[in-house]
Protein backbone atom coordinates (compact mmCIF):
# COMPACT_ATOMS: atom_id res chain seq x y z
CA UNK A 1 0.00 0.00 0.00
CA UNK A 2 2.99 2.11 -0.92
CA UNK A 3 1.22 4.06 -3.47
CA UNK A 4 -1.63 5.34 -1.39
CA UNK A 5 -1.57 8.44 -0.12
CA UNK A 6 -1.28 9.22 3.73
CA UNK A 7 -4.57 10.38 5.62
CA UNK A 8 -3.80 13.78 7.46
CA UNK A 9 -4.97 15.68 10.40
CA UNK A 10 -6.74 18.67 8.65
CA UNK A 11 -4.85 21.82 10.40
CA UNK A 12 -6.25 24.29 12.88
CA UNK A 13 -7.40 27.67 11.28
CA UNK A 14 -7.58 30.01 14.28
CA UNK A 15 -10.51 31.19 15.67
CA UNK A 16 -10.14 34.62 15.02
CA UNK A 17 -9.78 34.74 11.10
CA UNK A 18 -13.27 33.01 11.53
CA UNK A 19 -14.04 35.72 13.55
CA UNK A 20 -12.76 38.74 11.11
CA UNK A 21 -13.98 36.80 8.05
CA UNK A 22 -15.46 38.01 4.68
CA UNK A 23 -17.11 35.48 3.41
CA UNK A 24 -17.39 37.04 0.00
CA UNK A 25 -14.14 35.28 -1.40
CA UNK A 26 -11.31 32.69 0.08
CA UNK A 27 -8.48 31.35 -1.17
CA UNK A 28 -9.24 27.66 -1.68
CA UNK A 29 -6.55 24.73 -1.07
CA UNK A 30 -7.37 23.01 -4.11
CA UNK A 31 -6.26 19.57 -2.86
CA UNK A 32 -8.69 17.65 0.05
CA UNK A 33 -7.02 16.39 3.57
CA UNK A 34 -8.08 12.56 3.72
CA UNK A 35 -9.22 12.38 7.81
CA UNK A 36 -8.87 8.60 8.71
CA UNK A 37 -11.26 9.57 11.72
CA UNK A 38 -14.97 10.57 11.20
CA UNK A 39 -15.05 14.69 11.02
CA UNK A 40 -17.96 17.27 10.60
CA UNK A 41 -19.11 20.68 10.44
CA UNK A 42 -21.72 22.53 9.45
CA UNK A 43 -20.76 22.05 5.68
CA UNK A 44 -20.47 18.46 5.80
CA UNK A 45 -21.93 16.73 2.58
CA UNK A 46 -22.31 13.19 2.36
CA UNK A 47 -22.99 10.97 -0.80
CA UNK A 48 -21.26 7.85 -2.36
CA UNK A 49 -19.19 7.17 -5.00
CA UNK A 50 -19.66 4.44 -8.09
CA UNK A 51 -18.87 1.64 -5.90
CA UNK A 52 -21.34 2.64 -3.23
CA UNK A 53 -19.10 3.46 -0.76
CA UNK A 54 -19.88 6.09 0.87
CA UNK A 55 -17.99 9.64 0.85
CA UNK A 56 -17.95 12.86 3.03
CA UNK A 57 -16.78 16.72 2.24
CA UNK A 58 -16.11 19.23 4.43
CA UNK A 59 -15.43 22.68 4.13
CA UNK A 60 -12.91 24.79 6.45
CA UNK A 61 -12.78 28.69 5.49
CA UNK A 62 -9.88 30.90 6.59
CA UNK A 63 -9.26 34.72 6.08
CA UNK A 64 -7.00 35.13 2.78
CA UNK A 65 -4.03 34.44 2.52
CA UNK A 66 -4.21 31.65 4.68
CA UNK A 67 -5.84 28.58 2.62
CA UNK A 68 -9.18 27.47 3.12
CA UNK A 69 -9.68 23.66 2.72
CA UNK A 70 -11.85 20.82 1.68
CA UNK A 71 -11.67 17.76 4.25
CA UNK A 72 -12.64 14.34 2.97
CA UNK A 73 -13.57 10.97 4.98
CA UNK A 74 -14.29 7.60 3.47
CA UNK A 75 -16.18 6.03 6.27
CA UNK A 76 -16.10 2.27 6.05
CA UNK A 77 -14.36 -0.77 4.49
CA UNK A 78 -13.04 -0.18 1.10
CA UNK A 79 -15.24 -1.63 -1.61
CA UNK A 80 -14.68 -2.45 -5.45
CA UNK A 81 -13.67 -5.05 -7.36
CA UNK A 82 -10.41 -5.15 -6.64
CA UNK A 83 -10.40 -5.54 -2.88
CA UNK A 84 -9.38 -8.64 -2.18
CA UNK A 85 -6.83 -9.37 -5.37
CA UNK A 86 -3.69 -10.24 -5.58
CA UNK A 87 -2.77 -6.49 -6.17
CA UNK A 88 -5.77 -5.37 -4.56
CA UNK A 89 -6.49 -4.24 -0.58
CA UNK A 90 -7.19 -6.97 1.69
CA UNK A 91 -11.21 -7.01 2.77
CA UNK A 92 -11.99 -4.74 5.55
CA UNK A 93 -9.18 -2.44 4.87
CA UNK A 94 -10.40 1.26 5.95
CA UNK A 95 -11.23 3.02 2.60
CA UNK A 96 -9.08 6.30 3.95
CA UNK A 97 -6.18 4.18 3.66
CA UNK A 98 -6.70 3.13 0.55
CA UNK A 99 -6.55 6.54 -1.83
CA UNK A 100 -3.62 7.20 -4.60
CA UNK A 101 -5.10 10.62 -4.90
CA UNK A 102 -6.44 12.73 -2.92
CA UNK A 103 -9.81 14.58 -4.46
CA UNK A 104 -9.17 17.79 -6.16
CA UNK A 105 -10.90 20.88 -6.89
CA UNK A 106 -11.46 21.33 -10.80
CA UNK A 107 -13.97 24.03 -10.82
CA UNK A 108 -15.62 26.38 -8.65
CA UNK A 109 -18.93 28.82 -9.62
CA UNK A 110 -20.99 30.51 -7.49
CA UNK A 111 -22.34 27.65 -4.30
CA UNK A 112 -20.71 24.56 -7.12
CA UNK A 113 -17.57 22.99 -6.94
CA UNK A 114 -16.85 20.25 -9.37
CA UNK A 115 -14.42 17.35 -7.32
CA UNK A 116 -12.47 14.72 -9.01
CA UNK A 117 -11.96 11.58 -6.31
CA UNK A 118 -10.01 8.89 -6.31
CA UNK A 119 -12.14 5.59 -6.23
CA UNK A 120 -10.52 3.87 -3.10
CA UNK A 121 -8.96 0.60 -3.74
CA UNK A 122 -8.64 1.43 -7.64
CA UNK A 123 -5.57 -0.50 -9.66
CA UNK A 124 -6.47 2.14 -12.73
CA UNK A 125 -4.37 4.61 -13.51
CA UNK A 126 -5.60 8.21 -15.38
CA UNK A 127 -8.76 6.55 -17.00
CA UNK A 128 -12.77 6.86 -15.89
CA UNK A 129 -12.49 3.51 -13.75
CA UNK A 130 -9.99 5.24 -11.34
CA UNK A 131 -12.10 8.21 -10.56
CA UNK A 132 -15.06 9.48 -9.74
CA UNK A 133 -16.62 13.03 -10.28
CA UNK A 134 -18.57 14.67 -7.67
CA UNK A 135 -20.58 18.41 -7.28
CA UNK A 136 -20.41 19.97 -3.92
CA UNK A 137 -23.90 22.06 -3.53
CA UNK A 138 -23.60 24.35 -0.94
CA UNK A 139 -26.10 25.99 1.49
CA UNK A 140 -25.94 27.75 4.34
CA UNK A 141 -27.97 25.94 6.04
CA UNK A 142 -26.01 23.50 8.83
CA UNK A 143 -26.25 19.77 6.93
CA UNK A 144 -28.15 20.72 4.33
CA UNK A 145 -25.36 20.34 1.78
CA UNK A 146 -25.09 17.85 -0.80
CA UNK A 147 -22.68 15.29 -3.34
CA UNK A 148 -23.68 14.86 -6.90
CA UNK A 149 -22.25 11.82 -7.95
CA UNK A 150 -21.57 12.18 -12.38
CA UNK A 151 -22.49 9.55 -14.58
CA UNK A 152 -19.53 8.85 -16.43
CA UNK A 153 -18.92 9.92 -20.00
CA UNK A 154 -18.35 7.61 -21.93
CA UNK A 155 -16.76 7.19 -25.45
CA UNK A 156 -14.38 9.50 -24.56
CA UNK A 157 -11.05 9.29 -22.73
CA UNK A 158 -11.22 10.81 -19.40
CA UNK A 159 -11.15 14.67 -19.55
CA UNK A 160 -8.23 17.13 -18.72
CA UNK A 161 -8.76 18.67 -15.23
CA UNK A 162 -7.63 22.21 -16.65
CA UNK A 163 -10.88 21.80 -19.65
CA UNK A 164 -13.59 21.59 -17.41
CA UNK A 165 -15.88 24.01 -15.95
CA UNK A 166 -18.86 23.31 -13.69
CA UNK A 167 -21.50 26.51 -13.98
CA UNK A 168 -24.38 27.30 -12.13
CA UNK A 169 -28.02 27.71 -14.48
CA UNK A 170 -31.07 29.35 -13.29
CA UNK A 171 -32.26 27.51 -10.37
CA UNK A 172 -30.95 24.07 -9.02
CA UNK A 173 -29.33 23.16 -12.55
CA UNK A 174 -25.71 23.25 -13.43
CA UNK A 175 -23.82 22.15 -16.03
CA UNK A 176 -20.13 20.47 -16.71
CA UNK A 177 -18.64 21.70 -19.73
CA UNK A 178 -15.56 20.47 -21.34
CA UNK A 179 -13.63 21.96 -24.21
CA UNK A 180 -11.45 19.08 -26.12
CA UNK A 181 -8.76 19.90 -28.76
CA UNK A 182 -8.97 17.27 -31.92
CA UNK A 183 -6.24 16.82 -34.50
CA UNK A 184 -8.12 19.60 -36.46
CA UNK A 185 -6.36 23.08 -34.40
CA UNK A 186 -9.82 25.38 -35.35
CA UNK A 187 -12.30 22.15 -34.47
CA UNK A 188 -12.98 21.29 -31.16
CA UNK A 189 -15.47 18.94 -29.25
CA UNK A 190 -18.04 20.79 -26.49
CA UNK A 191 -18.90 17.88 -24.43
CA UNK A 192 -21.72 19.06 -21.97
CA UNK A 193 -23.06 17.25 -19.11
CA UNK A 194 -26.84 18.91 -17.89
CA UNK A 195 -28.03 18.10 -14.61
CA UNK A 196 -31.30 18.64 -15.72
CA UNK A 197 -31.38 15.02 -17.70
CA UNK A 198 -28.26 13.67 -16.09
CA UNK A 199 -26.58 12.93 -19.65
CA UNK A 200 -23.76 13.49 -21.23
CA UNK A 201 -23.64 15.45 -24.99
CA UNK A 202 -20.81 16.22 -27.68
CA UNK A 203 -21.40 19.14 -30.01
CA UNK A 204 -18.38 19.42 -32.52
CA UNK A 205 -17.60 23.75 -32.49
CA UNK A 206 -15.22 24.79 -35.28
CA UNK A 207 -13.44 27.99 -34.87
CA UNK A 208 -14.59 30.72 -37.84
CA UNK A 209 -12.87 33.76 -37.26
CA UNK A 210 -8.87 33.22 -35.05
CA UNK A 211 -7.86 36.28 -33.97
CA UNK A 212 -4.34 35.38 -31.94
CA UNK A 213 -2.45 34.48 -34.98
CA UNK A 214 -2.67 38.50 -36.09
CA UNK A 215 -1.82 39.88 -32.39
CA UNK A 216 0.58 37.19 -31.07
CA UNK A 217 2.70 35.15 -33.76
CA UNK A 218 4.58 32.08 -32.70
CA UNK A 219 8.14 32.78 -33.04
CA UNK A 220 9.88 31.17 -36.04
CA UNK A 221 12.29 28.89 -34.25
CA UNK A 222 10.32 27.77 -31.58
CA UNK A 223 12.20 24.45 -31.01
CA UNK A 224 8.45 22.52 -31.12
CA UNK A 225 5.50 23.90 -32.87
CA UNK A 226 2.89 24.66 -30.01
CA UNK A 227 -0.39 24.17 -30.41
CA UNK A 228 -3.22 26.65 -31.76
CA UNK A 229 -4.66 26.49 -28.03
CA UNK A 230 -3.37 24.69 -24.94
CA UNK A 231 -5.85 25.36 -22.24
CA UNK A 232 -4.61 25.79 -18.65
CA UNK A 233 -7.26 27.67 -17.20
CA UNK A 234 -11.30 27.93 -17.37
CA UNK A 235 -13.24 31.10 -16.16
CA UNK A 236 -16.66 31.68 -16.12
CA UNK A 237 -18.89 34.98 -17.18
CA UNK A 238 -21.62 36.55 -18.38
CA UNK A 239 -24.65 33.32 -17.29
CA UNK A 240 -23.46 30.46 -19.14
CA UNK A 241 -20.50 32.17 -21.21
CA UNK A 242 -17.69 29.78 -20.62
CA UNK A 243 -13.91 30.92 -21.53
CA UNK A 244 -11.14 28.67 -22.13
CA UNK A 245 -8.05 30.49 -21.34
CA UNK A 246 -4.45 29.22 -22.95
CA UNK A 247 -2.22 31.70 -21.27
CA UNK A 248 0.46 32.08 -23.44
CA UNK A 249 -2.62 33.24 -26.45
CA UNK A 250 -5.63 33.50 -25.87
CA UNK A 251 -9.44 32.96 -24.91
CA UNK A 252 -11.49 30.78 -26.48
CA UNK A 253 -15.45 31.81 -25.44
CA UNK A 254 -18.77 30.03 -25.70
CA UNK A 255 -21.98 30.24 -24.37
CA UNK A 256 -22.54 26.66 -23.97
CA UNK A 257 -25.98 26.89 -23.31
CA UNK A 258 -26.92 28.43 -26.88
CA UNK A 259 -28.93 26.83 -29.30
CA UNK A 260 -26.25 26.85 -31.61
CA UNK A 261 -22.85 27.60 -29.72
CA UNK A 262 -20.15 29.01 -31.07
CA UNK A 263 -16.56 29.73 -30.56
CA UNK A 264 -14.65 33.64 -30.16
CA UNK A 265 -11.41 33.88 -30.31
CA UNK A 266 -9.76 36.40 -27.80
CA UNK A 267 -6.15 37.08 -28.02
CA UNK A 268 -4.02 38.07 -24.51
CA UNK A 269 -1.94 41.00 -24.14
CA UNK A 270 1.20 40.79 -25.74
CA UNK A 271 3.78 39.37 -23.67
CA UNK A 272 6.30 41.93 -21.40
CA UNK A 273 9.43 42.67 -23.53
CA UNK A 274 11.54 40.63 -20.63
CA UNK A 275 9.21 37.52 -21.61
CA UNK A 276 9.11 37.31 -25.49
CA UNK A 277 12.19 35.20 -25.88
CA UNK A 278 10.34 32.25 -23.40
CA UNK A 279 7.09 32.74 -25.39
CA UNK A 280 4.94 29.27 -25.82
CA UNK A 281 8.44 27.75 -24.89
CA UNK A 282 7.94 27.30 -21.29
CA UNK A 283 4.95 26.72 -19.03
CA UNK A 284 3.24 29.73 -18.70
CA UNK A 285 2.09 28.90 -14.79
CA UNK A 286 4.72 30.42 -13.45
CA UNK A 287 4.14 33.69 -13.91
CA UNK A 288 0.55 34.38 -15.53
CA UNK A 289 -2.95 34.12 -14.36
CA UNK A 290 -6.28 35.08 -15.59
CA UNK A 291 -9.90 35.55 -13.22
CA UNK A 292 -13.25 37.18 -13.76
CA UNK A 293 -13.86 39.70 -10.59
CA UNK A 294 -16.50 42.01 -9.96
CA UNK A 295 -15.94 44.99 -8.15
CA UNK A 296 -18.11 46.77 -5.83
CA UNK A 297 -20.95 48.68 -7.66
CA UNK A 298 -19.60 47.63 -10.74
CA UNK A 299 -19.67 45.32 -13.61
CA UNK A 300 -17.78 41.77 -14.13
CA UNK A 301 -13.82 42.15 -15.37
CA UNK A 302 -11.55 40.19 -16.49
CA UNK A 303 -8.23 40.62 -14.75
CA UNK A 304 -4.83 38.81 -16.10
CA UNK A 305 -1.19 39.54 -14.52
CA UNK A 306 1.83 38.82 -15.98
CA UNK A 307 4.98 38.70 -13.52
CA UNK A 308 8.14 39.99 -15.11
CA UNK A 309 11.70 40.57 -13.77
CA UNK A 310 13.82 43.68 -14.05
CA UNK A 311 17.79 44.57 -12.97
CA UNK A 312 18.41 45.98 -9.34
CA UNK A 313 20.79 45.68 -6.99
CA UNK A 314 24.07 43.35 -6.08
CA UNK A 315 22.68 39.74 -6.65
CA UNK A 316 22.67 37.13 -4.31
CA UNK A 317 23.87 33.45 -5.57
CA UNK A 318 19.78 32.94 -4.39
CA UNK A 319 18.78 35.55 -7.14
CA UNK A 320 20.88 34.27 -9.92
CA UNK A 321 18.95 30.73 -9.24
CA UNK A 322 15.94 32.57 -9.55
CA UNK A 323 16.89 35.21 -12.15
CA UNK A 324 17.90 31.78 -14.63
CA UNK A 325 15.05 29.51 -14.11
CA UNK A 326 12.14 32.68 -14.39
CA UNK A 327 14.43 34.93 -17.11
CA UNK A 328 13.40 34.86 -20.72
CA UNK A 329 17.08 35.57 -21.31
CA UNK A 330 19.02 32.87 -23.09
CA UNK A 331 22.17 34.60 -23.33
CA UNK A 332 25.75 33.24 -20.90
CA UNK A 333 26.76 37.23 -20.64
CA UNK A 334 28.29 37.10 -17.03
CA UNK A 335 27.86 40.71 -17.26
CA UNK A 336 24.20 39.63 -16.13
CA UNK A 337 25.09 38.79 -12.61
CA UNK A 338 26.09 42.32 -12.17
CA UNK A 339 22.58 43.20 -11.15
CA UNK A 340 20.20 41.80 -9.09
CA UNK A 341 16.54 41.20 -10.96
CA UNK A 342 13.79 42.22 -9.21
CA UNK A 343 10.34 40.71 -10.10
CA UNK A 344 7.01 43.13 -11.19
CA UNK A 345 3.81 42.30 -12.07
CA UNK A 346 2.04 43.81 -14.34
CA UNK A 347 -2.83 43.67 -14.30
CA UNK A 348 -4.67 43.91 -17.06
CA UNK A 349 -8.15 44.41 -17.71
CA UNK A 350 -11.03 43.46 -20.28
CA UNK A 351 -15.18 44.82 -19.50
CA UNK A 352 -17.39 42.32 -19.87
CA UNK A 353 -19.27 42.02 -22.31
CA UNK A 354 -16.11 41.99 -24.45
CA UNK A 355 -15.83 43.13 -27.67
CA UNK A 356 -12.32 43.84 -28.56
CA UNK A 357 -8.60 42.98 -28.17
CA UNK A 358 -8.07 46.41 -28.13
CA UNK A 359 -10.27 46.73 -25.01
CA UNK A 360 -7.22 45.31 -23.01
CA UNK A 361 -6.31 48.39 -20.73
CA UNK A 362 -3.08 48.22 -18.29
CA UNK A 363 -4.45 48.77 -14.90
CA UNK A 364 -0.70 49.05 -12.83
CA UNK A 365 2.07 47.53 -12.29
CA UNK A 366 3.53 46.37 -9.09
CA UNK A 367 7.37 46.40 -8.22
CA UNK A 368 8.66 44.14 -5.12
CA UNK A 369 11.56 46.87 -4.68
CA UNK A 370 8.40 49.40 -4.05
CA UNK A 371 5.43 47.55 -1.63
CA UNK A 372 4.72 49.01 1.39
CA UNK A 373 4.86 47.25 4.40
CA UNK A 374 3.95 48.75 7.31
CA UNK A 375 2.07 46.50 9.50
CA UNK A 376 4.25 45.30 12.15
CA UNK A 377 2.98 41.85 12.38
CA UNK A 378 4.14 41.26 8.51
CA UNK A 379 7.38 43.10 9.78
CA UNK A 380 8.15 40.10 12.32
CA UNK A 381 6.49 36.90 10.06
CA UNK A 382 9.12 38.20 7.22
CA UNK A 383 12.03 38.95 9.82
CA UNK A 384 11.31 35.12 11.05
CA UNK A 385 11.57 33.83 7.18
CA UNK A 386 14.99 35.07 6.96
CA UNK A 387 16.52 35.77 10.42
CA UNK A 388 19.67 37.03 9.20
CA UNK A 389 18.08 39.81 7.66
CA UNK A 390 16.93 42.80 9.37
CA UNK A 391 15.04 44.18 7.24
CA UNK A 392 11.80 42.90 5.86
CA UNK A 393 11.78 44.55 2.28
CA UNK A 394 14.81 43.17 1.59
CA UNK A 395 13.90 40.01 2.52
CA UNK A 396 10.46 40.03 0.06
CA UNK A 397 12.95 40.77 -2.28
CA UNK A 398 15.01 38.22 -2.27
CA UNK A 399 12.41 35.17 -2.06
CA UNK A 400 11.81 33.46 -4.77
CA UNK A 401 8.32 34.46 -5.47
CA UNK A 402 5.94 32.98 -8.51
CA UNK A 403 2.44 31.32 -9.90
CA UNK A 404 0.84 35.16 -9.63
CA UNK A 405 -3.11 34.29 -8.90
CA UNK A 406 -5.71 36.94 -8.64
CA UNK A 407 -8.37 37.21 -6.09
CA UNK A 408 -10.47 39.96 -4.20
CA UNK A 409 -9.50 41.29 -1.05
CA UNK A 410 -10.92 41.66 2.33
CA UNK A 411 -11.77 45.22 1.27
CA UNK A 412 -12.64 44.14 -1.65
CA UNK A 413 -10.26 45.26 -4.22
CA UNK A 414 -7.98 42.93 -6.33
CA UNK A 415 -5.43 41.54 -4.78
CA UNK A 416 -2.31 39.59 -6.18
CA UNK A 417 -1.19 36.15 -4.03
CA UNK A 418 2.02 34.93 -4.69
CA UNK A 419 4.06 31.91 -3.69
CA UNK A 420 7.03 32.63 -2.25
CA UNK A 421 10.06 30.33 -0.75
CA UNK A 422 13.61 31.12 0.59
CA UNK A 423 14.92 29.03 -2.42
CA UNK A 424 13.42 26.06 -4.67
CA UNK A 425 14.67 23.36 -2.84
CA UNK A 426 12.70 24.68 0.61
CA UNK A 427 10.18 22.57 1.82
CA UNK A 428 8.07 25.41 3.69
CA UNK A 429 6.66 27.91 1.47
CA UNK A 430 4.30 31.02 2.48
CA UNK A 431 1.70 32.97 0.37
CA UNK A 432 2.17 36.56 0.20
CA UNK A 433 -0.79 38.74 -0.52
CA UNK A 434 -0.24 42.49 -2.22
CA UNK A 435 -2.34 44.97 -2.54
CA UNK A 436 -2.70 45.94 -6.67
CA UNK A 437 -4.30 49.23 -5.87
CA UNK A 438 -1.73 50.62 -3.38
CA UNK A 439 1.08 48.06 -4.33
CA UNK A 440 0.61 47.38 -0.41
CA UNK A 441 1.52 44.21 1.53
CA UNK A 442 -1.35 42.54 2.87
CA UNK A 443 -0.75 39.43 4.42
CA UNK A 444 1.37 36.63 4.71
CA UNK A 445 0.45 32.56 5.84
CA UNK A 446 2.30 29.74 6.03
CA UNK A 447 1.76 26.40 3.81
CA UNK A 448 0.84 23.27 5.39
CA UNK A 449 4.42 21.46 4.40
CA UNK A 450 3.37 18.14 5.00
CA UNK A 451 1.48 18.48 1.91
CA UNK A 452 1.97 21.47 0.26
CA UNK A 453 5.93 21.46 0.20
CA UNK A 454 6.89 21.75 -3.92
CA UNK A 455 7.11 24.54 -6.19
CA UNK A 456 3.44 24.62 -7.78
CA UNK A 457 0.34 26.69 -7.56
CA UNK A 458 -1.50 25.15 -4.75
CA UNK A 459 -4.69 27.36 -4.46
CA UNK A 460 -7.68 28.86 -6.33
CA UNK A 461 -9.79 31.89 -5.27
CA UNK A 462 -13.41 31.07 -5.13
CA UNK A 463 -16.66 32.88 -3.65
CA UNK A 464 -18.17 29.48 -2.96
CA UNK A 465 -17.51 30.76 0.86
CA UNK A 466 -20.73 33.19 0.11
CA UNK A 467 -22.83 30.22 0.61
CA UNK A 468 -20.72 28.64 3.33
CA UNK A 469 -21.55 31.00 5.76
CA UNK A 470 -21.71 28.69 9.11
CA UNK A 471 -18.00 27.52 8.05
CA UNK A 472 -15.82 29.95 9.94
CA UNK A 473 -14.11 30.45 13.41
CA UNK A 474 -15.86 28.13 15.95
CA UNK A 475 -19.03 26.91 13.43
CA UNK A 476 -16.32 25.81 10.96
CA UNK A 477 -14.17 23.66 13.30
CA UNK A 478 -14.38 19.81 12.44
CA UNK A 479 -15.57 17.88 15.04
CA UNK A 480 -15.02 13.96 15.73
CA UNK A 481 -18.17 12.49 14.96
CA UNK A 482 -20.50 8.99 15.77
CA UNK A 483 -21.07 8.29 12.12
CA UNK A 484 -22.23 5.20 10.57
CA UNK A 485 -20.60 3.70 7.31
CA UNK A 486 -23.50 4.53 4.88
CA UNK A 487 -25.13 7.37 3.72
Amino acid sequence: MDDYVPSLDPPFLPTEDGDRLNPSSVLLDTTAYISAAAVSNATTAKGEMSTGAPIQISFCLARPPRLSYLCAHFPGPVLGPSVGTVFGPAPGTPAARCVRDPPLVISTHADLALLRVNIPGSLCVNTHDAFDYLVYNARPRPGASSLDLLPKPTGFPRFRDQDAAVVRCSGSRYVIAVLRTTRNPLEFQLQLYDSDTRRWTSTPLTLQAPERDKVLHIPEDSDAEPLFHNTTKVITLESTTVGWVDLWRGILFCDVLDEKPVLRDMPLPKPARCNRASFCRRSPYGHRDITVVTLPDDQPTIKYVEMGIRPGAVPSSRRRQVHHQYSSSESDDNDEDDAEHYWTATIWSMPVPIASWKDWTKDCTIDVANIVIDNPRHCELLRNVDPEEASPSVTLNRLLTAYPTLGLGINGEVVIYFLSKVDQMAREGWVIAVGAKESKLQGIAKLDDRKNFSFRRYYCPTEISKYLTKATGEAGRLVRTRLSGRK
